[in-house]
């Protein structure tokens, strides 16, 4: 390892790292984890192969070698006092990934697959009330290179990624970590409030949604789980299940002037850190100090209604403000409840809004053109007795012409007849109108899963599936084309793009047809104040029957379903 640090040196040009913004720092060429702990301060510190010479600390004679002398100089100060670190680990090793849904929005700089990557500790004593780090400068204070950082204070995110481009202050809060933060209010994290509140009023749901503590939880319900610090998995289901109960009963909501009662509530364990909040599995290891609670309450309705109030009743200690989050159709809009005004109401000011239905699929140019051959007998014979008329004369002759006239007005009135008969020949429908079809089907289909309820979903099936049929394809709709949130939700879709059908053959019967058809469906929904969206492309076969111009789905099979991000 050393003749390869060694190598780095010698071959890397120093740099002055650029200024840079202060968000975006996991996109950032070297990086630095930074966990204070009751007795100590973890560094663990990514160096990109090219920046390697920038944190090694100049031989001073001390017999150091070039692996103890590396990141050293990343100081850190504990009440004024310089911390001494020791290396526990030092190798080159591939870059850690870190992304984050706004990543994006900010282009990474050159930097090497590979870093150096050194671990290291710095033992302090008692519970210092400032720790300060401070990362390579030059001698007028410039960054020397570019370090994007996260910082934790016993398990508790304290920020989002973010740059360390100075000297920058943290201020412990030893009795509660989730309080704890910087000097500088750039270097902060999005969740920043121990509890939040979210209403989103959706076109067949209200749901509110809220995150919580485990330690504030066992203040409100009265829980004694005694002094373990480790939580077993049927710790945690018990847990949620008395999350549960206990918040169907609580923050009461009223839509247009009615209280109602949640229809379900669901909890689940949830982590906020530098990439976002995810869910984690119940047996995963918990830790009773750190653990949060997601709750979803759903309140189903049936059109978006006028006005929804909640009444606010829980506040964690020494917090009289608690940040919620309005959502509708139109968008998001942050508020809060305080503890002297607890009451807070969404009220419905869309004006261009349409609340989104089924509708029967009528495509009046489609169809199925026929052709009846039996007029085209009937004009034919027409056409042979005009040319018997012409060659002859007297009586013969006006018998032809007789003919001829009975023959064509035959085939007048017989050629626009939709003919049943078994010789009559039948035309595909064209590209245009099997596009229109299938895609009349696909919106409905999107419509109808916005449903909550089975019953609700089988009505919203009524318009263009048979009643015969709907069982069977709504039991396909859910099984090939639902998209679950990490929640456990299921996702919307927003719009149906690309579609291309591939075939439109006929079936196994008069007026039936078989779509051979692929898709991608933009699909989205929201959890705890994040949103995810993604394009989900599938391919499948639809079954459709047409009953003069009205199609419907007698069959649905989905072949694939791949998430394109």
């Amino acid at each position: 390892m050393s003749w390869v640090l060694a190598c780095l040196v010698l071959s890397a040009n120093r740099t002055v790292a650029d200024l840079v913004s202060p968000y975006g720092g996991e996109t950032a060429p070297n990086f630095v984890e930074l966990s204070v702990e009751p007795d100590h301060v973890r560094v663990v510190l990514e160096i990109d192969l090219s920046d390697y010479p920038i944190f090694v600390v100049p031989e001073d004679g001390s017999g150091l070698s070039l692996a103890e002398r590396t990141g050293q100089n990343l100081q850190i100060w504990a009440d004024g006092e310089e911390l001494t670190g020791t290396t526990n680990t030092i190798d080159v090793r591939p870059r850690i990934p870190r992304q984050t849904a706004a990543s994006t929005q900010y282009r990474p700089r050159p930097r090497s697959e590979k870093v150096v990557y050194v671990d290291m500790e710095y033992p302090f004593h008692g519970k210092p009330e400032r720790i300060s780090f401070v990362p390579p400068l030059s001698s007028d204070g410039i960054p020397l290179a570019s370090i994007g950082v996260v910082a934790e204070h016993m398990g508790v995110p304290v920020t989002d990624y973010r740059y360390l481009s100075q000297a920058e202050t943290m201020n412990p809060d030893w009795s509660d970590p989730w309080f704890t933060k910087f000097e500088n209010p750039n270097l902060t994290r999005h969740h920043k409030s121990p509890m939040m509140s979210f209403l989103a009023v959706e076109p067949r749901v209200v749901r509110h949604e809220i995150i919580l503590r485990l330690k504030d939880f066992e203040i409100w319900a009265d829980l004694n789980p005694g002094n373990t610090e480790r939580l077993t998995a049927d710790q945690v289901a018990s847990i949620k299940s008395d999350v549960s109960e206990f918040f169907a009963n609580r923050n009461p909501i009223a839509i247009d002037g009615k209280q109602v009662s949640p229809d379900t509530v669901q909890v689940s364990r949830i982590e906020v850190g530098a990439e976002g909040l995810r869910v984690l599995p119940d047996e995963a290891e918990a830790s009773r100090n750190t653990m949060l609670l997601g709750v979803v309450l759903s309140y189903p309705v049936r059109v978006l209604p006028n006005r929804v109030d909640v009444s606010w009743e829980l506040f964690p200690n020494s917090l009289d403000v608690i940040p919620i989050t309005l959502t509708d159709p139109a968008g998001a809009v942050p508020s809060q409840i305080y503890a002297s005004d607890p009451v807070v109401t969404w009220n419905n000011h869309l004006t261009t809004w349409a609340n989104p239905k089924t509708s029967p699929v009528v495509v009046k140019t489609a169809g199925v053109t026929q052709v009846p051959l039996f007029a085209f007998g009937l004009g034919l014979l027409g056409v042979i007795c005009a040319w018997v008329s012409w060659k002859h004369t007297g009586g013969l002759r006006m018998i032809f012409v007789s003919l001829t006239g009975a023959f064509v007005a035959a085939a007048i009135v017989v050629f626009p007849l939709r003919s049943s008969l078994p010789f009559a020949m039948t035309l595909e429908p064209d590209e245009i109108t099997t596009h229109q079809v299938v895609e009349g089907l696909l919106n409905n289909i999107g419509t109808a899963m916005l449903e909550t309820q089975n019953d609700k979903a089988a009505a919203a099936l009524e318009p263009f599936v048979e009643a015969d049929n709907r069982d069977d394809v709504q039991a396909e709709m859910m099984r090939g084309l639902s998209v679950k949130l990490p929640s456990g939700a299921l996702a919307r879709v927003e719009d149906i793009l690309d579609l291309n059908v591939e075939s439109f053959a006929a079936g196994d019967a008069r007026n039936r047809h078989q779509a051979l058809a692929n898709w991608t469906a933009r699909v989205s929904g929201g959890h705890w104040g994040h949103l995810h969206r993604q394009a989900v492309h599938y391919r499948g076969v639809l079954d459709v029957s047409r009953h003069g111009n009205r199609w419907t789905l007698d069959g649905l099979t989905i072949l694939s379903a791949k998430a394109g991000g």
